[in-house]
């Protein structure tokens, strides 16, 4: 007697998983990697790795926009597909604009500043 069943996985869910919680993740990694660096920053004069690490960031949300979009295109047309696709979407276009934002007072103030 069998007890388990295999997994009905969609196939466009995985793609549309990772689009929703890419942007989030970039946004968090980048933040908490900027806070944990200064010091060293500081010390090394190394200023443009806070840039290096803005960069990634904004190409984890771009691949995230893409994962979205392509979960939207590959998947059926349902609701939940569309509401998925469409927020994953939103949600790395804002937290790109965030890590930009982020991004800004490197512009004028320097790491020991």
């Amino acid at each position: 007697m069998e007890t388990t069943r295999p997994l009905d996985i969609r196939p466009s869910s995985p793609q549309l998983w990772t689009g929703i919680l890419t942007g989030p993740f970039a946004f968090a990694t980048a933040f908490m990697t900027k806070y944990a660096m200064v010091q060293w920053i500081c010390d090394h004069k190394a200023e443009w790795i806070f840039w290096l690490i803005t960069a990634i960031a904004l190409l984890l949300c771009a691949f995230g926009a893409f994962e979205s979009w392509r979960g939207l295109k590959n998947g059926e047309e349902t609701k939940r597909v569309r509401f998925m696709g469409i927020g994953g979407l939103a949600l790395n276009a804002a937290f790109a604009m965030s890590i930009v934002a982020m991004a800004i007072p490197h512009l004028y103030l320097g790491a020991c500043e």
